[in-house]
């Protein structure tokens, strides 16, 4: 079987990237108790990470003469508005450790294109960052803090 060709590869990044949880978040307008603002900054700050790492993987699909292709968030995310911050953080979690799988499988299939490669490591390390950011902003984490 072979394999997809970098930019289509670079292109699934991209959308796991630009319409993550958080990028939706961002959107959706979570209800945010009083004191707690402390936990939208966090997800902006994530997706601020994620929108620098949007353009560097619109730049290199672009080099290789392709378009660079987001897609739509989610359908899934849809039912995902006006809820707490908290139980959001929790599900953001779960959808993170999702795409940290998916990104891992295809910086595996980049093996033959090592710059694209690389920036594929790149956006895994930002999202097991990412991932750590948002487990401490879990309610159970803070309480233990």
């Amino acid at each position: 079987m072979s394999q997809p060709a970098p930019h289509v590869l670079l292109n699934r990044l991209l959308a796991i990237v630009g319409r993550s949880f958080p990028q939706y978040l961002l959107y959706s307008r979570p209800y945010v108790p009083p004191g707690q603002e402390n936990k939208m900054e966090a997800i902006s700050a994530i997706v601020d990470d994620q929108n620098g790492m949007v353009a560097r993987l619109s730049q290199m699909v672009a080099d290789a003469q392709a378009p660079p292709r987001f897609g739509e968030f989610p359908i899934e995310y849809a039912d995902r508005h006006d809820l707490d911050i908290n139980f959001l953080l929790g599900l953001a979690t779960k959808y993170q450790e999702q795409d940290i799988a998916s990104i891992s499988e295809i910086a595996e299939q980049l093996q033959l294109a090592p710059a694209a490669q690389s920036l594929a490591e790149e956006v895994l390390g930002m999202a097991k960052g990412h991932l750590d950011s948002l487990t401490e902003l879990l309610p159970e984490a803070t309480s233990k803090s």
